[in-house]
């Protein structure tokens, strides 16, 4: 008898979900219908709700706790009451919709944590969340997403939609899996979204980690994508000044993408994701450069330029933070500086690795295709030179950088005159400014070496080396006056020529030239 009853009821149940779809196509809860007389009746699809629900009230009243059937009554009937909630959302009805859905997951709380529960109480979770962050409500939704997905790790919920419960369709195990992933990515991308929006820039580092673990662990995530949010997450440790995670990060990314580049069919769009992938690199370069200048100061012992700055005193050790690793990946990690740059050698060490990216990026952003990302290119070059020039101790040396620099430029400049015009109107200013920079600092190198005394010089030479000397500073002030008024003007700034300042400094007429190329 009970279970014709059973029977007798599960078929009033699935008649009235399929009433219920019908009516959730035609009408909108937040919309009420009027008869000619103006009064108001009750909407179509509300009143359905309040039928089905019915129904399974009758039926929740009595069916006893310890029975199976229990769980799956109460599972309908905050199915349902999800459901409509997700109906207010899509109307933008948030309070309303708030209301609803906390009252699902007050049906289900004590039972959040069975596996026949469990995924649908990640659903309310994840739709409740977005609802109280639209309304403000940060904190709370935080404490939500952490439970569900702290708790979703521990069990392996069963996975099955409202239509699943109603209409006992049969279910496909990959499909399960995908939703349940899906579900899960969803949460875990809300949560870091939260983490965001309230400041928290370490937990939302933390969490963009593990979503990219957990797109690992399931396979979800197309490959080039997941290598993108890689190095868009080794970008966000970079502004955290933290250099080994950052190196992790783009070694993941490459160690991913260096397959599909070597394969058969190769996608077209990986060369452009590679490019990008290298100009991670180099600005990574750049921004452990200029960090490792913060601590610097100039060094009034040794004769050098106006950017020869020195780490006279040892910078105290980065702090260490944790490093966060892809389970199950193997990731070759280049050698690459992690910390302050502290010398000559590894800044030129720095600079190798940075600089074969540079010419990699160069490889896909041409002059022809991207002459905007080619120049900018050029542009990275030209402060890597000058990063390196910070830790040479000598001015041969100096000034050897600072002329590769110089022919950087120039060459970049004379290109994009005969190549692309339009472009080199664009950046034309800027250029020049920096052509002039690297020039100033030549010059300034060359009047360096005016007071570098020679242990050769003799006493009866003096006279003629002073008048060398006032006749060399003479042409410098002439040439920094004109790179002042050009500075100074809008229009086009031709090329200067750079000064030798070639000193006799012996009888035998020796001269100090600047070092070439």
């Amino acid at each position: 008898m009970t279970t014709t009853s059973e029977s007798v009821f599960s078929i009033e149940l699935q008649a009235c979900f399929n009433e219920l779809k019908k009516h959730s196509l035609s009408y909108k809860l937040g919309s009420g219908q009027q008869t000619v007389g103006g009064d108001e009746v009750e909407n179509p699809l509300d009143k359905q709700f309040s039928i089905i629900l019915s129904k399974i009230d009758e039926i929740f009243d009595k069916t006893p706790k310890e029975s199976e059937e229990y769980l799956k009554i109460l599972s309908m009937k905050a199915s349902i009451i999800y459901e409509k909630a997700k109906i207010l959302l899509s109307e933008s009805l948030l309070v309303p919709s708030k209301k609803n859905l906390e009252e699902a997951l007050e049906l289900i709380k004590y039972f959040w944590n069975d596996p026949k529960v469990a995924f649908l109480y990640m659903r309310i979770v994840n739709h409740l969340t977005y609802v109280l962050s639209r309304l403000g409500e940060l904190e709370q939704a935080e404490e939500l997403l952490l439970k569900a997905i702290e708790e979703g790790d521990k069990c392996s919920p069963e996975v099955f939609s409202t239509d699943d419960l109603f209409l006992n369709t049969k279910k496909n195990p990959s499909v399960c899996l995908s939703k349940l992933s899906r579900l899960t990515l969803n949460n875990m991308h809300m949560l870091s979204w939260i983490y965001a929006k309230l400041g928290e820039t370490s937990k939302n580092i933390k969490m963009q980690h593990d979503i990219l673990q957990k797109q690992f662990d399931f396979g979800e995530s197309d490959v080039i994508r997941w290598a993108e949010s890689c190095y868009r997450l080794a970008g966000m440790f970079i502004t955290e000044k933290d250099w080994e995670n950052t190196r992790y990060h783009l070694a993941a990314a490459e160690s991913v993408l260096n397959p599909l580049e070597v394969s058969l069919a190769p996608n077209p769009e990986i060369y452009a994701v590679q490019a990008d992938l290298a100009r991670s690199w180099v600005f990574y370069g750049l921004q452990l450069f200029n960090y490792s200048r913060s601590p610097a100061i100039i060094n009034p012992d040794i004769e050098s330029s106006s950017t020869d700055i020195l780490l006279e005193n040892k910078p105290t050790k980065d702090a260490e933070k944790p490093l966060l690793t892809f389970q199950g990946m193997q990731i070759e990690i280049p050698v690459v500086p992690t910390s302050r740059i502290e010398n000559l050698q590894q800044a030129k060490i720095l600079f190798s690795v940075i600089h074969k990216w540079v010419k990699r990026a160069r490889l896909y952003y041409t002059l022809r295709d991207f002459p905007l990302q080619y120049v900018n290119l050029c542009l990275d070059l030209s402060e890597l030179y000058r990063f390196v020039s910070l830790f040479e101790e000598d001015i041969e040396s100096q000034y050897a950088v600072q002329k590769k620099r110089y022919d950087t430029l120039e060459t970049l400049s004379n290109i994009l005159k005969e190549v692309r015009p339009n472009c080199y109107l664009a950046v034309n200013i800027e250029l020049t400014k920096e052509i002039i920079e690297v020039q100033m600092e030549m010059m300034n190198l060359n009047l360096k070496r005016l007071h570098v005394p020679s242990p050769t010089a003799k006493v009866n030479s003096k006279e003629e080396v002073l008048v060398r000397k006032v006749n060399a500073l003479k042409e410098v002030s002439g040439k920094l006056e004109s790179l002042s008024s050009s500075l100074n003007s809008d229009i086009n700034v031709e090329k200067i020529e750079i000064p030798e300042m070639n000193v006799d400094l012996d009888d035998k007429k020796t001269e100090k030239k600047g070092l070439e190329d």
